[in-house]
């Protein structure tokens, strides 16, 4: 997986989804497709915040959770901005 194929990927929404919806079981599964993902995609940055929002998945901690993805969606946006201005350079 490319590092645009993982930022743009559905994974960010599904997790918030499931997360809202109380779905935990699928909230972890995705996180875990998601930290694989970003280790293959080579995107580090996103490790910490993984590892901890799998360890609010396992408490049902739904708050932080959504603190924690609240703060990926704000790495992952910046990352794609910067692709898209290297690409229009």
């Amino acid at each position: 997986m490319t590092k645009e194929e993982f930022l743009k990927s559905k994974d960010f929404m599904k997790i918030g989804q499931s997360i809202e919806h109380g779905a935990w079981q699928i909230a972890g599964m995705t996180a875990q497709r998601m930290q694989k993902n970003a280790k293959e995609a080579e995107l580090n940055i996103f490790d910490r915040q993984l590892i901890g929002l799998k360890q609010c998945i396992a408490s049902r901690n739904k708050t932080e959770a959504l603190n924690i993805l609240s703060l990926m969606v704000t790495k992952r946006v910046q990352l794609l901005n910067s692709m898209n201005d290297d690409i229009s350079k």
